[in-house]
């Protein structure tokens, strides 16, 4: 069970190190209230120029898209929510696995497979680099957003828009990017966004469960929004300091 291979410790749960598989292979079916990750769907190192040295490259070969899908489904509770960061051009390659494995499972009459639900738009207050002459500046990110089963749990308040901003003295403001120096990360995710997915779709104490967590910014948001949080990461030098973040402002020992 998930106490035996994680250390259980003021309600939190110590983040892993390693393949995120060996977490899964050790997670009993329908045990996750929610998933809330950022796979390494491609190739990424910022080429945006800087004082400071660049961060360490993230490796696509890292991510199993099949696996991860299918163990995704098999672990989310009934009716429980999934959230997976990608981009214009990986998007499909997603959705087409979520719709592909719906399918097989449908037709075996079995209800572990994702439903694709819609598709959120993060819109960042500036552009990143990419080809600077040949294409338009790339300012978003797609947030997919799929459930478990025929059914799905109805989503927490007021219905958020799939466009995601905020409102400061009546006026809309977007979320900012984290500096890749922060965390010395190149992808990691505004807390602040992690928050309205947290709120969304889970309640307190629930578990929320990220495979590829990286600087570990959605542990963050459970912490602050009292979920418990089940966390894996590869790469020891982002498991270290996503570890030293949620150190300080939990008694994660």
């Amino acid at each position: 069970m998930i106490d035996k291979f994680v250390i259980k410790k003021n309600r939190e749960y110590k983040p892993y190190l390693g393949d995120n598989r060996d977490v899964f292979k050790k997670l009993p079916n329908d045990s996750i209230d929610l998933i809330i990750t950022d796979p390494p769907y491609k190739d990424y190192q910022s080429n945006r120029p800087t004082y400071r040295p660049k961060v360490k490259k993230i490796n696509e070969s890292e991510f199993d898209l099949p696996y991860f899908i299918c163990e995704s489904a098999r672990v989310l509770k009934p009716g429980g929510h999934f959230y997976c960061w990608c981009d214009h051009q990986t998007f499909p390659l997603i959705v087409n696995e979520i719709t592909r494995l719906q399918d097989a499972m449908m037709s075996e009459g079995g209800l572990d497979y994702l439903k694709y639900k819609n598709c959120l738009i993060w819109v960042k207050n500036n552009h990143g680099s990419g080809d600077l002459n040949g294409n338009f500046a790339p300012q978003h990110e797609f947030i997919i957003y799929a459930s478990k089963g025929k059914s799905t749990n109805p989503l927490n308040g007021k219905r958020p828009s799939n466009v995601l901003f905020k409102c400061e003295d009546k006026n809309i403001k977007f979320f900012a990017k984290v500096r890749n120096s922060k965390y010395k990360h190149g992808t990691s995710k505004p807390v602040e966004i992690l928050n309205i997915l947290v709120e969304a779709s889970s309640l307190e104490g629930d578990l929320v469960f990220d495979p590829y967590a990286g600087s570990m910014s959605t542990g963050e948001a459970c912490v602050l929004l009292g979920r418990k949080h089940l966390l894996a990461e590869i790469d020891p030098e982002f498991y270290d300091i996503g570890l030293e973040r949620l150190k300080k402002i939990t008694k994660l020992e």
